[in-house]
């Protein structure tokens, strides 16, 4: 009989530690998500990175077409493709 008790504490606490360990490793909170949400938060940290950068850039820009006649003049001219009474204009293909 206390053989048999004995036996079965002991294939009790063996499932125990299974399901222990495959709560740890799968479960909802588990190992795996951790990691898979750590990954996660690198590459967002990354892309804001990117996104403070392009910012960054587009104010730099802002600044000085605020600030510089010349840059306006300049987009105008080459993005806008306007001119000036008087301005010969010539298209290269």
């Amino acid at each position: 009989m206390k053989t048999v008790k004995r036996t079965l504490l002991r294939l009790f606490f063996g499932l125990e530690v299974c399901v222990f360990v495959g709560v740890y490793l799968f479960g909802p909170s588990g190992l795996q998500t951790i990691v898979r949400l750590k990954r996660e938060n690198r590459q967002l940290d990354q892309e804001i990175e990117e996104l403070q950068a392009r910012v960054a850039v587009a104010e730099q820009k802002l600044a000085v077409w605020q600030s510089d006649d010349f840059y306006k003049e300049k987009i105008a001219r080459e993005q806008l493709q306007m001119a000036r009474k008087g301005d010969e204009i010539f298209y290269l293909m």
